[in-house]
């Protein structure tokens, strides 16, 4: 790191412990802090201090004022003796928690303000990197990720699929036992606190996320047999069955032909997918699944089931969930890639919750800094750059997200 960019953590530091200094007091414990363990990165070195206890919500603000920590963390986890080294802490259970974040979708405008660097022979694309280098095969790249609004608005997407999931399949309370935090970067993160879940194993979560992904839906399972069977649509039934089938009807009314063709169907049920789409809707609207498999064959349906689940699965990350001591960030903290705060987000208000507009947490003043690269991003309603070897006068927030990514530095 070379003396200016040192300068420019310093300075970014400094930010941090003022912003602490004045503002430590509305952050808020976590629900029995007594048996949490804690965690923080630290600027100088980002290494992490974590086996941490406090006694009180107090102690943590005190401790957030000392060390102006550029990532704050608590455990999802319950312990008897949380500031013990780990096979000594006595685990008494966890939260079930969620992490949804905008940097595992596949989107179109990360085209457009992602960029990969071949760490071998230099060669530069768009969006996410390949598998392979294209100039050298190689797999080491250095990647350059940043987010706007479509990244953000995508992982509230996901994490709203997943509260229905949670309160309409699994019937959990979604004003007692379940909360949101924007994770103050690319995504959210859901907890659910319930007696129900804090016992359970690494299998028993391990099944939980399988649902929520729609992992190992067979569809003759859900209704649609070659058996003709009368009954009504499984459109208004609750879980996978009605899931499923309103999958497809969306699918289907959506999917353009060439979308239909790159499944790779049978050539009947991509004929009939293509010449009798209105019939088939209607069929899964009114009808019982059964009634269009004189359309489709169950291997077809099947394969075009994979595609479809997608759109109403939530894309969780798996690990987070099923990790029984997972550190998650504490809400009210700032976040140290950003600059901008980790925020708890009423369910009832997530719909219209934007956090370019609400975390922001440096808002006053401006500052002068040299960027280095960075494309053009909005925040609190107006939109900047894009940028290349150039120096600006910004405002603070805008400066802090450029400082805290690393692309640029204060100039001075």
């Amino acid at each position: 790191m070379s003396g200016e960019d040192w300068g420019s953590a310093q300075y970014v530091r400094e930010r941090f412990r003022r912003y602490y200094a004045i503002n430590s007091g509305s952050v808020k414990a976590p629900p029995d802090i007594l048996r949490r363990e804690f965690g923080f990165l630290s600027f100088e070195g980002r290494s992490m201090y974590r086996h941490i206890a406090f006694r009180d919500v107090t102690e943590l603000r005190q401790y957030l004022r000392d060390y102006a920590p550029s990532h704050a963390y608590f455990s999802a986890a319950y312990y008897e003796k949380p500031d013990y080294e780990m096979e000594n802490k006595g685990w008494q259970g966890a939260d079930l928690v969620f992490d949804i974040d905008a940097d595992h979708f596949d989107l179109a405008c990360q085209e457009e303000h992602d960029r990969w660097s071949c760490s071998t022979c230099g060669r530069e694309g768009r969006g996410h990197p390949p598998e392979a280098c294209p100039g050298c095969g190689k797999a080491t790249f250095q990647e350059e990720n940043w987010l706007c609004p479509d990244c953000l608005h995508a992982a509230k997407y996901e994490a709203q699929k997943l509260l229905d999931i949670l309160v309409q399949d699994f019937g959990f309370s979604p004003t007692g036992e379940i909360s949101v935090n924007f994770s103050g970067n690319r995504g959210y993160h859901v907890h659910v606190r319930s007696k129900m879940v804090k016992a359970m194993d690494q299998l028993a979560r391990r099944e939980i996320v399988d649902y929520i992904l729609g992992i190992g839906l067979k569809v003759e399972h859900q209704g649609f047999t070659s058996r003709p069977s009368g009954g009504n649509s499984n459109l208004a039934e609750r879980g996978w069955r009605g899931r499923s089938t309103k999958a497809l009807y969306d699918f289907i009314s959506e999917a353009s032909p060439e979308a239909i063709k790159d499944l790779k169907l049978s050539r009947p049920s991509t004929k009939n997918l293509l010449e009798s789409r209105a019939e088939i809707l209607d069929l899964l609207a009114k009808s019982h699944p059964s009634s269009i498999m004189k359309y489709l064959d169950q291997k077809s349906l099947g394969r075009m089931m994979d595609a479809a689940v997608g759109e109403q699965a939530s894309a969780i990350d798996t690990v987070v969930t099923t990790d029984l001591r997972r550190l998650i960030r504490l809400p009210l903290t700032l976040h140290g890639k950003t600059g901008w705060l980790t925020q708890k987000v009423p369910i009832e208000e997530l719909a219209d919750y934007d956090p370019l507009l609400s975390a922001i947490a440096f808002t006053e003043g401006t500052e002068r800094v040299y960027i280095r690269r960075a494309p053009e991003i909005t925040i609190a309603g107006e939109r900047y750059g894009p940028f290349e070897e150039e120096a600006a006068e910004l405002p603070t927030a805008v400066a802090m997200f450029l400082l805290c990514r690393k692309a640029a530095r204060v100039e001075r």
